[in-house]
């Protein structure tokens, strides 16, 4: 017998089947199962604890395959989000259970390191970082899409956004894009200036006067599709994601790279018989990235050599990789 085909019920909430949703934490290690939000995000979750002995902003529930704050009243368990016990990340003031926790992953954390099983994605990281990881491919023009004040960065211009549904007839991944242009229109938006802290958030703030343009959408049944990264010939059916959601949220420095301080042309519609014809001039020229295989590239005025956080984050690696192959030689 062939391998059974899988599906989702149709009582299910999301359609992000369970064995495309099980990872490793790419910064420590950890198994962690990825679930869509209520409120269209991702996040990592942990396997189930006792909920009394977890703190009540830390409990999450799964309700048709959808993740919920709080606790399931019908169970004594609840589910942590792994960005709160990841051992690559600080955790003050954790109560004293989770740092056990905490202590146990480190020490796994540490082992597989040593033994030469796992390779930190980078050194340092945030519990933000942990939550949201940016796509594994990314183009050097990225755009940020907004709906009442929320931001999301895709992984790419929004003419080249594709959709992630997993396509029945060709069995592989949906070709079409998303990307309507009626459905939006470029928009100043504000920076949230308590993100943008220390000497490169005061460049950015400087850079673009506390205001960057972005895509912006206000129909409600827009943002779902769009959010849902799905293109109109999937957004209603009942296809499972074939990849996961490239949308993170935005944040403007990690993202400095991709703010835009002026509007991007050529983004209009055009007539042409009754086919609309999209023309993308493209942005402004920018600083490209120092490393010859890399097109990325920021709107700041980096000192020369300049590397982007990937290509920084891939530097870290190679150097913690040469260094644990020189102990072992010596």
């Amino acid at each position: 017998m062939g391998p059974m085909p899988m599906h989702l019920h149709r009582s299910n909430r999301t359609k992000v089947l369970r064995r495309a949703a099980a990872s490793l934490c790419k910064y420590c290690g950890t198994p962690v199962e990825w679930f869509e939000r209520h409120d269209g995000l991702r996040i990592p979750l942990t396997c189930e604890f006792p909920t009394r002995r977890i703190p009540a902003k830390m409990r999450w529930h799964i309700h048709r395959g959808v993740a919920y704050p709080g606790t399931d009243a019908s169970s004594g368990y609840c589910r942590i989000p792994h960005p709160a016990v990841c051992p690559a990340a600080d955790h003050p003031d954790l109560p004293s259970d989770l740092q056990d926790v905490v202590r146990r992953l480190a020490v796994r954390m540490r082992t597989a390191i040593e033994s030469g099983e796992f390779v930190p994605f980078v050194e340092t990281v945030t519990e933000e970082e942990v939550e949201s990881p940016g796509p594994e491919q990314v183009q050097h023009i990225r755009h940020v899409i907004d709906c009442h004040g929320s931001l999301r960065i895709g992984p790419c211009a929004i003419e080249d956004l594709q959709c992630i549904a997993h396509d029945a007839l060709t069995e592989q991944r949906c070709e079409n894009g998303i990307c309507d242009l009626s459905e939006g229109r470029w928009e100043l938006t504000g920076i949230d200036q308590e993100q943008a802290t220390g000497r490169l958030g005061q460049q950015v703030l400087e850079l673009t006067g506390g205001n960057i343009w972005v895509w912006h959408l206000a129909d409600f049944n827009v943002v779902r599709r769009w959010w849902a990264q799905r293109c109109h010939d999937h957004f209603n059916t009942d296809d499972p994601d074939h990849v996961a959601n490239e949308f993170v949220p935005f944040h403007p420095l990690r993202h400095d790279a991709h703010v835009l301080t002026e509007r991007p042309t050529g983004y209009d519609l055009q007539s042409n018989g009754e086919k609309r014809v999209f023309i993308h001039d493209g942005p402004e020229q920018r600083t490209k990235c120092a490393s010859p295989s890399c097109s990325n590239a920021t709107v700041l005025s980096p000192q020369e050599g300049w590397l982007c956080w990937q290509c920084e984050e891939l530097q870290r690696r190679r150097q913690r990789i040469h260094q644990r192959r020189s102990r072992v030689r010596d």
